[in-house]
């Protein structure tokens, strides 16, 4: 969807209302990967510290192994961030396997909650990260 709205706004004249809004509905979405990103890594150091919190985000189980161990902690994480960040949206699942080593690390979702609440201070106003469709997990 990116792409295919970076090679259809080039194609519109410079000063077009339709190249405005294609302009402002790319700043919206990378505004919203870039709140996503930012804020799991920001959980991740308040968790873990800022040496090991992306260590631990990242750490891949060896194959054969399930992603979590406890599928309602993961559950219950995604939906404690959803709730204090915005929606993770299509993009924001890449960040599944960090919520699930938070959970495999013995963080439980209240926990989660505070640390979420202290990172995203608010919720960006695009509708990439609106939860009145639901929560992603």
């Amino acid at each position: 969807m990116l792409i295919l709205s970076i090679s259809g706004a080039r194609k519109l004249a410079e000063s077009s209302p339709e190249k405005n809004d294609a302009r402002k509905q790319l700043l919206e979405m990378m505004g919203h990967r870039s709140h996503i990103d930012n804020s799991v890594e920001l959980i991740g150091d308040l968790l873990f510290g800022f040496a090991d919190g992306p260590m631990v985000l990242k750490t891949v189980r060896p194959a054969g192994e399930p992603l979590a161990d406890d599928w309602s902690c993961l559950k219950s994480t995604v939906r404690a961030f959803e709730s204090q960040c915005g929606s993770l949206a299509q993009y924001g699942m890449k960040h599944m396997r960090s919520f699930a080593n938070i959970c495999n690390a013995g963080i439980l979702p209240e926990a989660m909650v505070k640390m979420a609440a202290q990172a995203c201070t608010s919720i960006p106003t695009n509708p990439w990260s609106a939860t009145h469709n639901g929560f992603s997990a």
